[in-house]
């Protein structure tokens, strides 16, 4: 080859490369978008049609009640993607990623793909530079006050939101419920238990072992039947009150925090855990984080997407598993296990010597 034709292919090399880029960029950049084609057919619940047998866009759009090109379009975005393939003949198939759409699927991503995309989150995301600024939670500056406030005076959007925090109540039991091994303890306590379904899922695991169940008045009021169809409802005690300033459980020898501290920053957490410390006192009882673990450097992990949720939405953070070490010990408590050091973890302590 010439010189001049050497240069011009490296020239072309370096373009592409510099395209590929560019494309990554792009794709990035229109990760709201893909957000929100994911959340239109989800709410179309179209993986559930498609589970059936593929079907041309025609038939969707019949089945769903939508304008038929629009939909096509819609559909094609997803399997840009690989939520569905696109087949000759204007028909659409599910394929395994999709699969995570489907109402019927326990532990599936569902849920989560729909409280992504509605007002709680997609109003304060606009306002994520007053976060980056201030170090304060959008969703305050949006709605005039913080998340579980605004909840508590909103109860469609309560309901919601103990749905989807339902959810991962069972993804979580069905993860951790044999990490956490429930048999070692005589009662376990779950602070912040939402529905119980975590709480359930432990004693039964457990036949002989006793739990007590505390979260506000108005989110266990909806514990009973969670218990009674998991046959344990006889051996739990429920308690309605706020963490924050009402007597925590007595006389258990596990307290567990599932998805609580990464909700609230840490002049909060430390406040939480000095006020289990007070309740343990020297019974030896252990505290179990069910929480993410933030990897360091450049590692790729979901946590490090949500702790921006965290910042955004409540003031809160994720953790890394020196920040979780830190935080145990200004209140008090010593980490005692080896936790995964990224993504969900289950991270124990007891009370400092």
């Amino acid at each position: 080859m010439t010189d001049a034709s050497l240069a011009a292919a490296a020239n072309f090399d370096e373009r592409q490369r510099l395209d590929d880029r560019e494309r990554q960029i792009a794709v990035l950049g229109s990760a709201k978008q893909i957000s929100h084609v994911i959340y239109a057919v989800s709410e179309l619940a179209v993986a559930d049609l498609l589970a059936e047998r593929p079907r041309t866009v025609p038939e969707l759009a019949a089945e769903t009640g939508t304008h038929t090109d629009a939909l096509r379009r819609v559909l094609r975005g997803a399997a840009s993607v690989g939520i569905f393939e696109e087949r000759d003949g204007d028909v659409f198939a599910l394929t395994p990623l999709g699969e995570g759409l489907r109402s019927d699927r326990i532990g599936g991503l569902r849920p989560m793909v729909q409280f992504s995309n509605t007002d709680l989150t997609r109003l304060p995301y606009a306002e994520i530079l007053h976060s980056v600024r201030t170090g304060e939670p959008a969703f305050d500056r949006v709605y005039g006050m913080p998340f579980y406030d605004y909840l508590a005076g909103h109860p469609e959007h309560n309901r919601f939101f103990e749905g989807f925090m339902a959810h991962w109540s069972r993804r979580l039991a069905d993860r951790f419920a044999g990490e956490l091994a429930p048999e070692r303890f005589r009662r376990i306590a779950d602070v912040g238990g939402g529905n119980g379904y975590f709480l359930s899922r432990m004693l039964q695991r457990h036949p002989a072992g006793e739990g007590h169940l505390f979260d506000l008045p108005e989110v266990v009021a909806d514990a009973e039947p969670v218990l009674k169809e998991a046959g344990v409802a006889d051996r739990v005690t429920v308690t309605g009150g706020d963490f924050f300033a009402d007597e925590l459980p007595r006389g258990c020898d596990a307290y567990i925090l599932k998805s609580i501290i990464h909700n609230w920053p840490d002049e909060r957490c430390l406040a939480l855990l000095r006020r289990l410390r007070e309740t343990i006192g020297d019974s030896g009882a252990t505290l179990i984080a069910i929480d993410q673990v933030v990897p360091p450097l450049n590692q790729w992990d979901h946590s490090k997407i949500i702790d921006i949720d965290m910042l955004v939405l409540f003031g809160g953070k994720e953790r890394t598993l020196r920040e979780w070490t830190d935080l145990f010990a200004a209140a008090g408590f010593t980490l005692v296990n080896t936790p995964a050091e990224r993504g969900w973890a289950l991270l124990e302590a007891r009370v400092a010597a």
